[in-house]
């Protein structure tokens, strides 16, 4: 008995799917979305949110690699800028000692007043180094400006380092200082007079 019903059941399911088939043939695939494709519209956004993460990385790439090369720059100037000031720290070191190739007569040596020591190193240090020069770090050429300022026995050394017209990132124009610096340089002749 229930054979029979389940063939009868089978029978009418069947005689009803052959109905609506031959009315719809897409009928068994309306609600299976797998098989269909992606339409124009998908494909465009898809392209789009790409193509915006391909451009967005390549700028971030271009933006880190400029401003590697400017701290690069920054760097060498501050090298050459620190080398200047040693040889300042020298001077000042032996501003006391007239044997040595200060550039100073003993009586300005053997003076032991605190307020002229730092106009006495401004004094030889800017008649032995220019107050704007041309230099070259690494094949690339640099200005550099200097200024020195002597208030009683310090002296203030300021410099301002900026790329030169034939440098290869100088702008026209534009800001062109690759970085500055200010110090203070004491004598050690100010320290040993009391």
């Amino acid at each position: 008995m229930s054979n029979l019903f389940t063939f009868i059941l089978l029978k009418n399911l069947k005689n009803i799917y052959s109905h609506k088939l031959s009315q719809d043939p897409t009928f068994c695939f309306k609600n299976e979305k797998w098989e269909e494709g992606f339409s124009i519209l998908e494909v465009l956004v898809t392209i789009l949110v790409i193509t915006g993460f391909v451009l967005a990385s390549l700028q971030a790439t271009v933006l880190a690699t400029l401003l590697r090369v400017q701290a690069q720059d920054k760097q060498e100037a501050t090298n050459w800028v620190q080398q200047d000031l040693e040889l300042i720290r020298y001077q000042a070191f032996i501003l006391d000692n007239p044997t040595e190739t200060s550039g100073l007569t003993p009586s300005q040596a053997d003076a032991c007043d605190n307020s002229t020591y730092g106009t006495r190193l401004r004094d030889f240090i800017d008649g032995t180094y220019p107050n704007t020069s041309d230099i070259d770090i690494n094949g690339k050429s640099y200005d550099v400006a200097r200024a020195y300022t002597a208030p009683e026995n310090i002296l203030q050394v300021s410099y301002t380092i900026s790329y030169d017209s034939t440098h290869p990132r100088y702008k026209s124009g534009g800001d062109n200082v690759v970085t500055t610096l200010s110090t203070e340089v004491l004598p050690n002749a100010a320290l040993s007079c009391s």
